[in-house]
């Protein structure tokens, strides 16, 4: 790249509006715009030529915009995760960026597709040889039940604990079809049920391409809640301050874990992040329970 004119361009997605679930899931989209300052105060202060590009209306607009950045002298920081309120439409600007030649941090489009759509997900791990639970898609509340209960219902491509309350964790049939329909019905997708697994919430992030760099191990704490079935992130606990789960489950860095569970978690993070095909950065959310 040409120094004299280099820059740095930190894309990020700044929605008004969401197109599905519920309208306070908005909060998480929003936070987006958050982060992306946190990035651009970090990368001026090492010195680096950086500007904001907020995504909005529709891939045309981008691509107009986009065309007064020459990609020879611009490179793209990567921190959309949605577009006009949807998960996947993070996936139409990346390849949006790439067809017109633009470098970018992170994963290419199609991981990142991949990474969205959590069935797709669980069966690349599982053709990977990955520990991951047990797991059903259901398109309507009905059919026939495969799993183990206690099961956790969420909606299939989304994030940020989008649809995942304490009423997700289930153990009959009628909780679960009751579930199921709420989030077919208001997320417009399939639901994915999984075994759940009573165990400790670990989050490992990486950076690196040949050599993957594996950041000290996180760990959700808990001891607030009594319940071991109520004892998961919903979206009240990564989102809402004046929730009670929001304040009383802080996050334990590093997490206490013996030198053998330590290296379990990092091979299982490293094989999640080589089989999905990842690039640069990347996290993993992991239950463990008695070594797995």
């Amino acid at each position: 790249m040409n120094g004299k004119s280099f820059q740095i361009a930190i894309l990020y997605n700044e929605d008004a509006q969401i197109s599905r679930g519920d309208p306070q899931d908005l909060l998480a989209v929003q936070d987006t715009a958050a982060t992306t300052q946190h990035l651009f105060e970090a990368l001026t202060s090492l010195g680096y030529p950086v500007s904001k590009l907020a995504v909005m209306g529709n891939l045309e607009q981008l691509e107009d915009i986009l065309c007064s950045c020459p990609p020879k002298n611009t490179y793209i920081f990567n921190n959309c995760d949605g577009f006009n309120g949807n998960n996947l439409g993070a996936v139409d600007v990346i390849r949006l960026i790439e067809r017109m030649g633009f470098k970018h941090t992170g994963a290419l489009s199609d991981a990142i597709e991949l990474c969205i759509n959590k069935p797709r997900s669980k069966e690349r791990l599982i053709q990977f040889g990955v520990p991951t639970p047990r797991f059903q898609v259901y398109k309507r509340a009905e059919g026939k039940f495969h799993l183990n209960f206690p099961v956790i219902i969420k909606p299939s491509v989304e994030d940020a604990s989008m649809g995942i309350d304490l009423d997700s964790v289930v153990s009959n049939r009628e909780s679960l079809m009751h579930k199921i329909a709420y989030i077919v019905e208001k997320y417009e997708q399939p639901a994915i049920v999984e075994e759940f697994v009573c165990g400790r919430e670990l989050a490992v992030a990486m950076m690196g391409n040949e050599f993957i760099e594996i950041l000290p191990i996180a760990e959700e704490d808990f001891s607030f809640v009594a319940n071991p079935l109520e004892r998961l992130l919903t979206y009240d606990s990564k989102w809402k301050t004046d929730s009670p789960y929001y304040q009383n489950i802080p996050a334990r860095v590093p997490a206490v874990l013996t030198r053998k569970e330590s290296q379990s978690v990092k091979n299982a993070a490293e094989s999640s992040f080589k089989a999905m095909g990842l690039r640069d950065v990347g996290r993993v959310d992991i239950r463990f329970n008695e070594g797995i």
